[in-house]
């Protein structure tokens, strides 16, 4: 046993190793977490710890549990790096991987439940949000809580067993803390998981365990009290703004430009859960005796619903199936070494089902080539002036990427823990290659260090800064509250009434600027400029840095 629990820590060293240099390498990012991290800052520096701001502006798109667990990283560790806003993520990553590990072994001896731990931390989707000062990861991590408290009420009524009176609060104690960091996620992740068991078992009266009268006060009186204060503070409007602004507006719609049609998640399971992905096309077929046993079943309930409910809401988003990923992956590692379904000779069906999984399996090996190609191409196209440095890393990152087929190869033809541990230490490999290293490095992209780096070359400190037309979160969270978002013509104004100044000016927004500032007599420096992309809206810019042209007396002679 000691064997094993250094194992399970060594996954967590390296994984926690991980993730901290790409919190240190990596520019803040837009859109969402540089919202979060700029609103947790506010929250610090304003010590006002139940209305969400974004400068002046009402934030009302998430409770406030997100903000402060931020907010109290940042009080900690300083509200100018971003790493500070990251922590918490990272923790909840970690904290998920040793509760998956506790939940595999509800199924599996301790190598595998390591095998599916280590699988969990090394997913893309998983490795990458703990990168984001964001809700997700601490989401996941309170569905894992919630949901393993619902399974130890589900396993002791099927076996007969007798739980402590208490043990329902794990089950609306999480939820709550849930509910305070993304709303109503949690409670439909439970509703789902507990109809689908009961329709299976045609069965409901297992659910009198979770004492739901009780459970019911629970979420009241963790949630009420800020969901009164805010409602006091903003007079009704952060939680109007909060559900028919965000909340219905997801579900009637693709929000923000993020629709896409059913089926997509299904379509992208392969590259978000790479290089567990590999195991999907066994353990799917696996799925007949996984729903003879208590402990799988209830993961099947916990996973099925939830993801096709995601499918058939408009906005798909790529963290929206993370509050079941433990439980996916749990159920994949039950492939380690299950044969592909069918068979080579037999009847059509069996032929059929052989070449099917065959062809699904090609489509998993397949994802690591392409993602191999997709970093080369990011390098190629957005590495700036730090192409070189970026197509290294993509090189390296292509080598990891090799080495994870390499070993998917043998694993298909012999299966075993040995190679699929080695596809998954690649993956991890290829994760930090591309987070920490490449992706800082896509110089194009990072338009607000870029901004900033330009700012502090062109001269003396600018008493106070505009920008026209790039109006993106990352350049208020590096540049500061103060920074003023206006038009064109407006940031001409400013500069005449703030000649110590200085005006971030996007190309489609110059025009506008040259003209109100010929209106108004107003001289101008030359400017700098800076090329990039805007990946939110995505549009190649160009930036110019403008200053008043100060007149010096001095300089004329006679």
């Amino acid at each position: 046993m000691p064997y094993k629990n250094s194992a399970l820590l060594m996954v967590l060293a390296v994984l926690a190793v991980a993730v901290l240099a790409g919190h240190q390498t990596v520019p803040p990012m837009d859109r969402d977490e540089s919202r979060f991290a700029q609103a947790s800052r506010q929250m610090v520096e304003s010590g006002d710890l139940v209305t969400i701001r974004f400068q002046d502006e009402l934030r009302a798109k998430k409770p406030a549990g997100i903000y402060w667990l931020q907010s109290a990283s940042a009080a900690v560790f300083g509200t100018d790096d971003i790493a500070a806003y990251r922590l918490p993520s990272l923790l909840a990553m970690l904290l998920t991987v040793l509760g998956t590990y506790r939940l595999a072994r509800t199924l599996y001896k301790p190598p595998r439940a390591i095998l599916a731990a280590a699988a969990c931390g090394g997913t893309l989707l998983v490795f990458v949000e703990a990168h984001l000062a964001k809700t997700d990861s601490v989401l996941m991590l309170l569905c894992l809580v919630q949901q393993y408290g619902l399974m130890r009420i589900y396993q002791a009524w099927q076996h007969g067993r007798r739980l402590a009176f208490n043990s329902y609060l794990w089950v609306w104690v999480p939820m709550a803390a849930a509910i305070l960091v993304k709303g109503p996620v949690a409670p439909l992740l439970a509703l789902t998981t507990v109809a689908a068991l009961s329709i299976w078992h045609r069965n409901g009266r297992w659910l009198r365990m979770l004492r739901a009268g009780r459970g019911l006060l629970i979420l009241a009186g963790v949630t009420l009290p800020w969901a009164i204060l805010v409602t006091l503070a903003t007079d009704g409007a952060f939680l109007d703004i909060a559900f028919r602004g965000d909340f219905v507006a997801k579900v009637q719609s693709g929000q923000e430009s993020h629709g896409a049609p059913v089926g997509t998640y299904l379509l992208l399971a392969g590259l978000l859960l790479w290089p567990a992905s590999l195991l999907i096309p066994r353990a799917a077929a696996q799925i007949p005796l996984l729903l003879r046993h208590v402990e799988s079943r209830f993961l099947l309930a916990w996973v099925v619903p939830f993801w096709v409910l995601i499918e058939f809401v408009p906005t798909k988003l790529p963290h929206y199936p993370m509050p079941v990923l433990p439980a996916l992956v749990v159920l994949l590692v039950c492939a380690v070494d299950a044969p592909l379904a069918g068979a080579a000779k037999g009847g059509m069906r069996t032929v059929a089902r052989r070449w099917l999984a065959l062809a699904v399996e090609a489509a998993m090996l397949a994802c690591g080539p392409l993602m191999a190609a997709a970093v080369i191409w990011a390098a190629l196209t957005y590495g700036g002036v730090t192409g070189g440095r970026a197509f290294t890393f993509a090189m390296l990152a292509a080598l990891m990427a090799g080495l994870v087929l390499w070993q998917s190869v043998i694993w298909h033809r012999s299966g075993g823990i040995a190679p699929l541990s080695r596809v998954l230490a690649a993956g991890l490999a290829f994760h930090l290659i591309v987070v920490a290293g490449l992706i800082p490095s896509l110089s194009q992209v990072h338009l607000a260090r870029a901004i900033d780096a330009g700012i502090a070359g062109s001269g003396p400190a600018p008493a106070a800064i505009a920008a026209a037309g790039l109006h993106e979160p990352s350049l208020v969270f590096t540049l500061g509250r103060d920074l003023l978002l206006v038009e064109g013509g407006e940031a001409a104004l400013f500069l005449a009434e703030a000649p110590d100044g200085l005006a971030i000016v996007e190309g489609r927004q110059q025009q506008d600027f040259l003209d109100m500032a010929a209106k108004v007599g107003l001289a101008l420096s030359t400017p700098r400029q800076i090329e990039g992309f805007n990946m939110s809206k995505g549009k190649d810019v160009l930036i110019f840095l403008y200053r008043a042209d100060k007149f010096d007396p001095n300089s004329i002679n006679g």
